[in-house]
């Protein structure tokens, strides 16, 4: 990944980064999947999501909110 992208996100439960992923591109941002699940060991593999250096302080408050209400 480029300099212009910040990590945002990195989950071994690839579901739960899917559900993330729609939900900041929902909110009109732009995202980047990263999937190691074909690694050697799929079981430990993260799954990295990225969003420009631009959105990723309100794409933090978005992911907090949303953790505080689950």
């Amino acid at each position: 990944m480029d300099a212009n992208w910040t990590l945002i996100l990195s989950d071994s439960d690839a579901t739960h980064v899917a559900i993330v992923k729609n939900m900041l591109e929902a909110e009109g941002i732009a995202t980047s999947l990263i999937d190691h699940s074909d690694s050697a060991f799929p079981s430990t593999a993260e799954s990295e999501l990225y969003v420009q250096n631009s959105d990723a302080e309100r794409a933090k408050a978005i992911i907090e909110a949303f953790q505080q209400s689950r």
